[in-house]
């Protein structure tokens, strides 16, 4: 059967959208990163009080003390391994959410996957676990990126070459799935957080521009406006953590 004349050609994902440098991913691994060696400079790695001095996102705190935590607790991790585990989840998906969405859709997605996730996580814990309870780390604002890479593979189904589109879905949903499934086996792990954060991510996903080479309106003054409260509020929120944990504030 002859192509459409009407349809546009298959485009290679990649090429399409260029050599994009993922400046907004390598800021996060870099932030998280650098809380990291802050906290095993001063051995505070393995105690709940200096997790929760340096922004845990933990339950029974007041509204003000919990609003930095929700996207500070995002840049904190409790051990090496779960850093490791993260940073290369957050390397697959953070690139490809910036070629897909531009750094500005990055940032939105980051940022209001992460709240969305630490609000649930919150809830949850508050509703179903008594007394006191925290929880660290970047995956529920990675799983947004993840629900994010699995919507723009449905809207560009039928732009991308053939398998592309069930290839990086299959791929997204490979890597969340084992994420989900530590949650079962792994004492500890929020799946919770991943979920509303794949659910965020995805709702974003549904809203937001393409990058004008594969097609879409880019980044408008709109998710300009939004990208950039979102960076400010993740700059922010980690800037408070630091001078909490140092003892400044």
């Amino acid at each position: 059967m002859p192509p459409d004349p009407d349809e546009p050609p298959p485009v290679e994902l990649w090429n399409t959208v260029g050599d994009v440098r993922p400046w907004a991913t390598l800021l996060v691994l870099c932030a998280c990163s650098t809380l990291f060696l802050l906290l095993a400079g001063r051995h505070a790695l393995s105690g709940d009080d200096s997790l929760l001095e340096w922004g845990a996102n933990a339950t029974g705190m007041p509204a003000a003390d919990t609003a930095w935590r929700l996207l500070a607790s995002t840049f904190l991790h409790s051990g090496p391994a779960h850093l490791f585990f993260n940073a290369t989840t957050l390397l697959i998906f953070g690139p490809a959410v910036e070629r897909l969405f531009t750094r500005w859709g990055f940032w939105i997605t980051y940022g209001a996957g992460g709240v969305c996730a630490s609000l649930a996580s919150l809830a949850w814990r508050g509703a179903h676990k008594p007394g006191f309870s925290y929880s660290v780390g970047a995956s529920g604002a990675i799983f947004a990126l993840g629900g994010a890479l699995i919507v723009a593979a449905w809207r560009l189904r039928h732009r991308l070459a053939v398998g592309r589109a069930r290839s990086l879905a299959a791929a997204v949903i490979y890597l969340a799935g084992t994420g989900f499934a530590a949650g079962f086996t792994k004492n500890g792990t929020d799946n919770i957080a991943h979920a509303a954060g794949l659910a965020s991510g995805a709702a974003i996903a549904a809203l937001m521009n393409f990058d004008p080479r594969l097609g879409g309106k880019g980044a408008g003054w709109l998710t300009r406006s939004a990208g950039f409260l979102a960076l400010l509020a993740l700059a922010g929120s980690l800037a408070w953590a630091v001078l909490s944990g140092l003892g400044v504030r």
